[in-house]
């Protein structure tokens, strides 16, 4: 049947070049129109349209629908070749390079760049945030940090004499001006018992500093000073009390107000300032000669004008103080007049002089230290600031929780730029020196310095 396809010489390159049209070992036809579709080849003409009649059709899958040989797949767009069956790829002849795939890439909306960028920067600023957080805690971390009940001190019956008054003993005042006195602190109690004036927006912090020999000692509190932050008038006031204001210790008796932190601690401390001046006291910081000449030193000292009278007596105490701290005396010395930059002994030694001018000039010197070292702490950078906290921290006990100086120290910023202001109480002019029990005291008008008191701080 197929003698004449066979005979043809052209028939195989036929089939090649057109193997759709080509006859197949599949296709079933009639001996009859064998030679009909030789010649239809042959002559390369098109095959007829229309399907193809019942008995030259291609078997069926289950499903009725045309079979595709093995590896033939559905038409591709133009561009992209057919896969192999097996999913290799051609085979590359000897110097032939392959060409890569064409990937297409996907273009981003800008809606989508504009989630992605925002997701960025978010997550930028909250690993800084968390990294801030985690350097602040842990500086805050290196701090004493004492509840009211950790820092209870044991109250004392009686404690030992100041040694200034044994050096500078006299007599003691006429009995009538003591009574009258007393009954000032009496009238005073009892008339302001249960007022205490307080505002949410005002923080009142007691920075003590006390004159412990040892870090364990208990001492006098040499120094304190109500720091006052109102919000309301971003003000910052700075309250000096003097050591020797005669005053009701509760629980004790009348006695200096310096004797209260020896008596009892920091909070008999204050439930004495509370009880004699009628403000609420917040919380308190605590710091001892160690912590103050830390503080100087990690800020490259405070810059101090000593006048020729200070000079006479900041070398005496400069010895004292080194030999407190296991120094060389000589090594810090003093020599001239003037201003200067003063390390931390001798800082501290100039803080302390009680032999020039009255206790208001002491308080003064105290506040001049301070102030410098607010201004040079203002100006530091991030690192040395660090360097400045790791060093001062470590000395400082307080009853603020970590909560509330997280706050403090987020809005330092803010509260550096507040409007400050200084008082003392009592200030010149306004107070009795008087001898009691062969101590020296101040006397003073309790009704009038509480309200110049309340009106400084809370702007009433």
């Amino acid at each position: 049947m197929f003698k004449e396809l066979e005979n043809n010489d052209n028939i195989e390159e036929i089939i090649k070049e057109d193997p759709e049209n080509s006859i197949t070992s599949d296709d079933t036809v009639s001996e009859g129109s064998s030679l009909d579709k030789a010649e239809e080849i042959k002559t390369n003409k098109p095959r007829r349209n229309g399907p193809r009649p019942e008995h030259n059709r291609r078997p069926s899958g289950a499903n009725g629908k045309r079979r595709r040989p093995q590896g033939e797949g559905r038409p591709r767009p133009d561009g992209q070749r057919r896969p192999r069956p097996d999913g290799s790829r051609k085979p590359v002849t000897p110097g032939e390079k392959r060409r890569p795939a064409v990937v297409k890439k996907k273009k981003w909306s800008k809606k989508k760049k504009g989630i992605v960028i925002a997701s960025i920067i978010i997550g930028f600023l909250v690993l800084v945030i968390a990294t801030v957080v985690f350097l602040i805690f842990r500086l805050i971390n290196k701090m004493n940090i004492v509840t009211d009940d950790e820092d209870d001190f044991e109250i004392l019956e009686s404690i030992d004499p100041d040694p200034y008054d044994l050096k500078n003993s006299r007599p003691d005042s006429p009995e009538a001006d003591k009574k009258a006195l007393e009954e000032a602190l009496r009238r005073n109690l009892l008339e302001n018992e249960d007022e205490l004036v307080s505002d949410d927006n005002v923080i009142n912090i007691l920075l003590i500093g006390c004159d412990a020999r040892s870090k364990s000692g208990r001492g006098r509190s040499d120094s304190m000073i109500l720091l006052s932050l109102n919000k309301n008038t971003k003000k910052v006031v700075m309250t000096s009390f003097l050591r020797d204001t005669w005053v009701e210790i509760p629980g004790v008796g009348p006695q200096r107000l310096n004797a209260a932190y020896f008596f009892g601690g920091p909070k008999l401390l204050i439930k004495t300032m509370q009880a004699n001046f009628h403000i609420r006291i917040d919380k308190y910081a605590r710091v001892n000669f160690y912590s103050f000449i830390d503080a100087v030193d990690a800020i490259d000292g405070v810059d101090i004008n000593v006048t020729e009278e200070e000079l006479e007596y900041i070398n005496d105490y400069i010895k004292g103080e080194s030999k407190l701290v296991g120094k060389n005396p000589n090594d810090n010395l003093v020599k001239k007049a003037g201003k200067q930059t003063l390390n931390g002994i001798q800082a501290l030694a100039y803080a302390r002089i009680r032999y020039v001018g009255t206790d208001f000039a002491r308080t003064q010197r105290q506040r001049n230290v301070m102030n410098e070292l607010f201004r040079k702490a203002k100006n530091l950078g991030l690192l040395e600031l660090n360097d400045f906290l790791e060093k001062v921290l470590p000395n400082v006990t307080t009853n603020l929780e970590r909560g509330q100086i997280f706050s403090l120290i987020l809005h330092a910023s803010d509260y550096l730029s507040y409007e400050r202001s200084e008082q003392s109480i009592p200030n010149l002019g306004s107070f009795k020196n008087m001898v009691i029990d062969g101590m020296m005291v101040l006397g003073i008008d309790f009704e009038k310095y509480n309200k110049e008191l309340k009106e400084s701080i809370y702007g009433e």
